[in-house]
Parts: structure tokens; sequence; C-alpha cells
């Protein structure tokens, strides 16, 4: 079966996925909250996935009304986050009864493809493992399986995927070939605030320790040559920097599934993850636990 996607929220770009067939579908909604769609097995399956999600969604959209000022309020957040605790517990032991039920179903790898990228490797893991018959033989399952395998890529103590991009000078690089004791695989860009802000640290981090066998790689989401080179300039980072200036269409930044940048990957002298998104003081602290003790 083909899947719509219904618009529920124009402002918010919310989404609710159809399995659709030939039949009369029912909708029952409450304002933007879109309680149930029911008209075909499949779908009635994924309406009871989509059910477990409500209180949790109105939560979210309570969050989400608020002004601009509260949402940005850490003590506002930390309540938020301390409410939608118990909540999720409770949704996700939900959703994995309905797993346990429903194995067979391609809505239900269908609904956990909604938040795919939130989910860490055991879970995932443990959800395609449950999957049979046509549950499992569809591009839903299939999607939870290359996640798998991607997550499995990034484990601690595997050997980081290669990749080779070009320096601004245009010279063609491969991450493998870099030499280091250390490595650091720094995901960053010039327009990126945060990144620009903790430059002044991995100077100070480099300086400190790149005689000792510490190296960075600068991967670079920019899309502007001009503008990555300035950003090289006039922060002083006097590391190797590389770049396919595509932002985030980079195939590095799939392959390290970075989300949001700055983005830190830690590698051994043979290639192998040590850690990832560590950054400031716990950065240093790693760093030097390594190389100290050489």
């Amino acid at each position: 079966s083909k899947v719509g996607y219904l618009l529920i929220n124009e402002r918010l770009k919310d989404y609710v996925p159809i399995i659709l067939d030939e039949a009369n579908y029912q909708m029952v909604v409450d304002g933007d909250v879109v309680l149930s769609i029911t008209g075909t097995e499949e779908q009635n399956v994924l309406s009871q996935f989509i059910a477990t999600q409500i209180e949790q969604n109105k939560l979210l959209e309570e969050f989400r009304n608020r002004p601009l000022d509260d949402r940005r309020n850490d003590s506002i957040k930390r309540m938020y986050r301390e409410l939608d605790a118990p909540i999720s517990i409770k949704t996700k032991e939900a959703q994995f009864k309905l797993l346990e039920k429903y194995p067979n179903y391609q809505a239900t790898p269908l609904f956990f493809n909604l938040t795919l990228k939130e989910k860490g490797l055991k879970e995932l893991t443990f959800i395609y493992s449950k999957l049979t018959g046509a549950g499992k033989d569809n591009t839903y399952a299939d999607k939870i399986l290359q996640r798998i395998e991607l997550l499995q890529a990034l484990e601690k103590g595997a050997v980081a995927p290669n990749f080779s991009l070009n320096t601004p000078e245009g010279e063609t690089l491969s991450m493998h070939e870099i030499p280091g004791k250390v490595k650091i695989i720094d995901f960053w860009a010039s327009w990126c605030y945060p990144c620009r802000k903790e430059n002044p640290f991995m100077v100070k981090l480099y300086e400190k320790y790149h005689e000792k066998g510490l190296e960075i790689i600068g991967v670079s989401l920019d899309n502007d040559h001009k503008k990555w080179t300035a950003a090289i300039e006039k922060d002083g980072l006097p590391w190797i920097q590389i770049s396919a200036l595509k932002k985030w269409q980079c195939k590095s930044v799939k392959l390290y599934d970075v989300k949001s940048v700055p983005h830190t990957v830690i590698l051994d002298g043979e290639n192998r993850i040590i850690a990832r998104n560590v950054r400031g003081e716990e950065l240093e602290k790693l760093i030097a636990q390594i190389l100290d003790a050489q």
C-alpha cells in the first residue's frame, strides 16, 4: 500500500500519515490533534500507534504555543522535560505492546520511521527483531535496518567510516590517511555561532597537544569558499580544513549522523572511534588522559 501525508497544521508543518487504499476513511480530531484515522486494517493499526502519542503531543503543543522568551527559558524547558519524562516512559511501553501485537503489519515499521532519528541503536535493534512477515518485508523496515547499520558503524571501538574531501587549496585528503595518535573530526561552519565561540578553546587544545600527537580535522558545512576561508583566517585555525561546500548535503555529515554543529568525533591512531560529540573540558580531559599517559 502507498502512504500519503495529511497536513494538519500548516504553521507547524505537522503531518499525519495515511496508508492509502480503496476504502472510506474516518478522521476524529480535537483542535490540531488528530485522535484517529481509520478505514482499513493497516490504517487501524497505525491509528492505534499514533494514539499512544496523543498525551505527549498535547504537552509539546502547549510548549510550542508559549511565547518565544518562555521557550528559550532554561527553567521552563527543564519543567517541560520533567513533565515529559513519565509520559515518555508510558508512551514507549504502550508502543512496544502494540509492536508485540502487530509485528506483521506494514503500519508498525511505518510508525517507528516517524521518529527514526530520535531512537538509539538498542531500541531500533529491539524493534527490528520483533518484525515478521509483511512487517519486515517493506521499505520502512529496510530504513530501520539501514539506520541500525549506520549507528553500529559509529559505535565506540568501530573503525570510523572513511571519507575524502578537499582542502581550501583544492587538494583531496583521505581522513584515514591523516596521521595522528589522536584525531578529532570537528564538524563546524563559518555561519555556526557556537562553533566560532568554541574555536579559541580548540586552538589552545591543539597548541597544547599537537606535538604529542593530536590532530584536528575541521570538516566545514559551508557552501561559500570565501566565507569558509575567511572564518579559518579570522579564528586562526592552524589544523587541517576540508569541505565539500555542500552544507548538510555533504556525504560525511550523513556518514557520521551529524544532526547539529559543532559535532566532534574522537579517533585513535588506528581510526577507531573513542568518543562522539565530546566538547569543552570533557574533551580536554579525554585528550590529556590519552596523550599524557604515553
